[in-house]
């Protein structure tokens, strides 16, 4: 059985017509019709209904596609493993991590690694807090690095620090005729845009609504969304100051003055299985050391 015959019957299931699995895979019909005989061949049995101009998988088709998938996913990730080894990686450390931590910290800390350990390599997937414990949980990465506090005591959890959360709104939003608007004039005047971290708001909002009235809200489910938008005028917002730092420096976003009470921390924690390689400890070591740094405290 020849793999090409996988990669065919693979298109031909599911683009369900011989001729646009052709197209897809740039090969002449006949060489589809040729492959899908052969395999057919090979495992002494049908596949195929054949419906006029389209094919359509019989139950045994239907079966083995799954089997086939499997086949063709097992050799490709052959085929990486070999050729990460021939690049000089020894070992992989898979990193699921909070899109906040992504775009901010995350690449120094590569850097920094790759320094000491070239020949690890780093698979990075981005997701959302909610799912970096998860994913730790069900060993599908190594290491988590997320804003939602560890729940579960199998998982092991490091505090790594801590981000202050500042008022940012539009480039001179807090000026109108050359007069300073005050804080809650601010706030009444333009759309707050909330729900952008997972933990704070809550709070948050009930304090302000103690102190302001008619404040308009909008749920943005991303900061880097809520910073676009504020950047491009459309509102304001509560951030983790690493989140807007490097707008506010190109004159982007304006950091709002707060004096109507003590704003929060956001916090980021790093979690990971009790069994650990060492290379995985001293990635963990690197970043615990360079998260103590006083550059990563805004």
């Amino acid at each position: 059985m020849e793999l090409s015959w996988l990669n065919t019957f693979i298109a031909a299931a599911e683009e369900g017509n011989f001729r646009r699995a052709a197209d897809r895979l740039h090969l002449a019909q006949s060489t589809v019709t040729l492959h899908i005989q052969n395999l057919e061949n090979e495992l002494e049995i049908q596949l195929f209904d054949r419906v006029g101009r389209s094919v359509q998988l019989n139950p045994t088709g239907l079966g083995f596609l799954q089997y086939a998938k499997t086949i063709l996913e097992n050799y490709n990730e052959g085929k990486e493993y070999v050729a990460r080894r021939l690049q000089g990686y020894q070992e992989t450390i898979k990193i699921s991590v909070a899109t906040v931590v992504a775009t901010t910290y995350l690449p120094k800390w590569i850097r920094e690694f790759r320094k000491v350990s070239p020949e690890t390599e780093l698979a990075i997937e981005v997701t959302d807090s909610s799912s970096v414990i998860a994913r730790v949980t069900n060993q599908e990465c190594d290491i988590g690095i997320g804003r939602i506090p560890l729940m579960q005591e199998q998982l092991e959890s490091i505090k790594l620090y801590d981000d202050p959360i500042v008022f940012v709104g539009p480039k001179g939003v807090g000026v109108r005729n050359k007069r300073e608007l005050n804080t809650n004039e601010i706030l009444r005047e333009n759309l707050l845009f909330t729900y952008n971290h997972p933990l704070y708001w809550d709070d948050l909002l009930f304090q302000l609504r103690k102190h302001v009235s008619n404040v308009r809200t909008m749920k943005v489910s991303k900061v880097h969304v809520s910073v676009e938008w504020i950047k491009e005028g459309m509102g304001i917002s509560f951030l983790p100051l690493s989140t807007v730092k490097d707008q506010v420096e190109k004159g982007n976003i304006d950091i709002i003055p707060f004096p109507n009470f003590p704003l929060p921390s956001a916090h980021t924690f790093l979690f990971t299985r009790k069994n650990k390689t060492q290379t995985i400890n001293s990635f963990i070591e690197l970043i615990s050391r360079e998260s103590n740094n006083k550059r990563y405290r805004g």
